[in-house]
């Protein structure tokens, strides 16, 4: 500087220079205050919230990109002015945000924050959420208000999916559980209220824990290996598991469980979800019981005594084991059905089957075959043990049992056969067994006889004598002969179609040589029906010579009774245009007895259709008298056994006579079978019984001789 500058100059140099610095600060300011505000804009931009700067004293008013596309507004705001924004906002919240806007600028609030809807650029409903923060001077006025409004549609969408999938899980009867697979132990995080309900616990006691406690000890269930195994390798599961509920109680689940993975494909969490499947578990297994085992006496039925038989019979070979198969038949069983009816036998064979298991060892098996037949499986018996066994059962069946109010005595013929001795097979070793029973009843009953090959001779005959019995059927050599049945003054009333069988080598052949095993054998139902159609077509040829007042009867056994009996009658009494009367079915006691009921019904069926319908031996059987009067009956058939001694057998008298005067009260007719001899011919019209039947009148022949005898009586 000059030193002849005067201090003037230097005032003014000292002015210029203390401008400069003033200036150049003014530019670093601005040029400052133009990075940040360059910087908010950038961080503006890069955030998805709407951003708003309002310079209160200034008056100014800056909105983000985000902010105006938010609200579809223009970025260009010049002045503050909050007019235009509010405009957007949902009518029913406009009032509210800008009261509450204008609180918060006037209470001296520093952070304030509301939701509101608004009205979106594309016309829907918008949720947003508003936080303000307002800058103030020293004496509290707002001098700069910053804000940032989120657009919380979707999260407002997915709370409310939430919690309609947290309704919906709750409302239904399907558990869910949810657990962390990232933790120890994979505690569950989520339980809904089917669980809840399902399980007894409430979701306090479940959360935080593994829900393998509910199998409480039951750990080796097989469905809990499978579970396993699909939860090692992070895939899907489906099982079957048996927990225990909060008291106690068990109850089956059906079981899926689902991996959840996070965006990386990280497993995270499973998903369970199950239904209570009690019931059908029930069902299922008392369905597969009832499969295998009697529904009566619960005993094992025939399948799973073969299938026990078979898997000790694989032992027995392995370990050198005997074994022992016994055949139990009741003797006279069918007396107490004819007698005390079904619920009586039904009883009976309970209590039988109650005190064959007590007869026995938990190794041994006793089965119900069928009927009144039992099986019993005993293993490693020898000789002297079987016989030990046998007379258990003896003993224990020997106690009375009481039945409808009396007591009652049961005894069984039993047959045995042992393995390796008899065979070692299940089909040989039961068939040797059966052949065994049935030399007991041979034998009189009530013993017990263990097979011998000799028996072998006797089945092997009734096998054969079945076989030819088929063969008879298909060549047709059954016929009917017919025996007469007449009025005390000796007018033919009836015919009664009695089976033959014109064996090629032995000839004709009454029923008594071969029925038993017609029933055995399954044929019975055919040949019946056949004996219906023949006797049946033999009506019009009855009229054609005058005898169509001459009503044909055929026995019924109770086989054809149970096998659509009443829809064979109904054919036949259609296709040959049977007249009422003209024909009649003639039934034992014990077959009308067979499931009463049933019976009764389906003979009231029958007599509709105009067939009469008679009790053959009677007498002989059990029946009850409460049943016969509800049965539509035209006549009673007194049994030979007690017309053989009408005129000497005061006992025979008495019973005949009672029969004759049974009948008469209760408005039926009777015929008295086997009538030999003038005495009892005489006896039977002086007492009133109605017609009579046998040698001494006319013996069973063929139609055509029959028919020819009884023109020739009536001239």
């Amino acid at each position: 500087m000059p030193a002849s500058a005067s201090p003037s100059t230097l005032a003014i140099l000292a002015l210029l220079i203390a401008m400069g610095v003033a200036l150049l600060a003014l530019w670093r300011a601005r040029r400052r205050e133009a990075r940040e505000r360059e910087r908010f804009a950038l961080i503006a931009r890069a955030t998805s919230d709407g951003i708003y700067d309002a310079d209160l004293e200034r008056n100014t008013l800056w909105r983000s990109e985000a902010f105006c596309r938010m609200f579809g507004l223009p970025a260009d705001a010049a002045a503050h002015e909050i007019a235009d924004w509010l405009a957007k906002v949902h009518p029913e919240d406009r009032e509210r945000v800008r009261q509450g806007y204008a609180q918060a600028l006037n209470t001296g609030m520093v952070e304030w924050e509301i939701a509101y809807r608004f009205d979106k650029p594309d016309g829907s409903t918008g949720h947003a959420r508003d936080r303000l923060m307002i800058l103030r001077d020293a004496a509290g006025h707002p001098v700069r208000a910053i804000g940032g409004v989120t657009d919380i549609s979707e999260e407002l969408g997915a709370i409310d999916r939430l919690a309609l999938l947290k309704r919906a899980l709750d409302a239904t009867t399907t558990g869910v559980a949810i657990v962390d697979a990232r933790q120890d132990g994979w505690p569950t995080v989520y339980v809904n209220a089917a669980l809840e309900a399902m399980s007894g616990y409430s979701a306090a006691e479940l959360l935080g824990r593994n829900l393998n406690f509910l199998q409480g000890a039951e750990r080796e269930q097989p469905g809990l290996e499978t579970l396993r195994h699909s939860l090692r390798e992070g895939r899907d599961g489906q099982v079957l598991l048996r927990n225990f509920r909060k008291d106690g109680s068990a109850y089956w689940i059906e079981l899926v469980v689902s991996p959840v993975r996070d965006a990386s494909g990280v497993l995270t969490h499973y998903v369970g979800s199950q239904i209570d499947v009690s019931e059908r578990v029930a069902t299922e297994q008392a369905l597969a019981h009832r499969a295998t085992h009697d529904e009566l006496t619960t005993l094992p039925n025939r399948q799973l005594f073969r299938d026990r038989l078979a898997q000790a019979l694989r032992e027995s070979k392995r370990f050198g084991l005997n074994l022992v198969v016994l055949f139990v038949d009741l003797d006279n069983f069918k007396l107490v059905n004819d007698s005390l009816g079904h619920a009586a036998g039904d009883e009976l064979l309970r209590t039988v089957a109650r005190r064959l298991q007590g007869c026995l060892r938990q190794t041994d098996t006793v089965a119900r075959f069928g009927g009144d037949e039992f099986v019993v499986l005993l293993l490693g018996e020898v000789e002297t043990d079987v016989l030990r066994v046998v007379d258990r059962i003896t003993e224990a069946l020997r106690r009375p049992v009481e039945l409808a109010g009396s007591m009652h005595y049961v005894t069984a013929s039993i047959g045995y056969a042992r393995c390796p001795q008899h065979g070692d097979e299940v089909g040989i070793l039961l068939q040797r067994a059966d052949i065994a029973m049935y030399q007991a009843k041979a034998r009189g009953r009530n013993c017990a006889v263990g097979y011998e090959p000799a028996f072998d001779q006797g089945a092997t005959e009734r096998l054969f004598l079945i076989s030819q019995l088929r063969e008879a059927v298909e060549r047709q050599e059954f016929e009917l002969h017919y025996q007469p049945q007449f009025r005390w003054d000796g007018r033919a009333q009836g015919l009664e179609a009695l089976l033959r069988w014109r064996h090629p080598q032995r000839g004709l052949l009454a029923p008594g040589h071969f029925i038993d095993a017609l029933e055995e054998s399954g044929l019975m139902v055919e040949v019946g029906r056949w004996v219906l159609r023949d006797a049946a077509r033999r009506h019009a040829e009855l009229v054609a010579m005058g005898l169509g007042d001459v009503r044909l009867a055929v026995n019924v056994s109770a086989t054809q009774l149970h096998h659509h009996l009443l829809e064979d009658i109904e054919a036949i009494v259609q296709e040959f245009a049977l007249p009422p009367g003209a024909f009649e079915l003639e039934l034992t006691e014990s077959v009308l007895m067979v499931n009463a009921e049933s019976t009764i019904e389906q003979m009231r069926r029958v007599a509709k259709l105009g067939v009469g319908i008679a009790v053959d031996d009677f007498g002989t059987g059990y029946s009850s008298l409460s049943y016969l009067k509800r049965l539509p009956i035209q006549r009673l058939k007194i049994d030979r056994s007690f017309v053989r001694g009408l005129g000497g057998d005061p006992d025979d008298e008495a019973i005949c006579a009672s029969v004759i005067l049974l009948a008469s009260s209760l408005g039926l007719d009777t015929v008295a079978e086997g009538v030999e001899t003038e005495p009892q011919r005489d006896w039977l019209a002086e007492h009133g019984c109605g017609e009579l039947q046998g040698y001494l009148l006319g013996r069973p022949a063929p139609f055509e001789d029959v028919v020819a005898n009884i023109k020739a009586q009536r001239g």
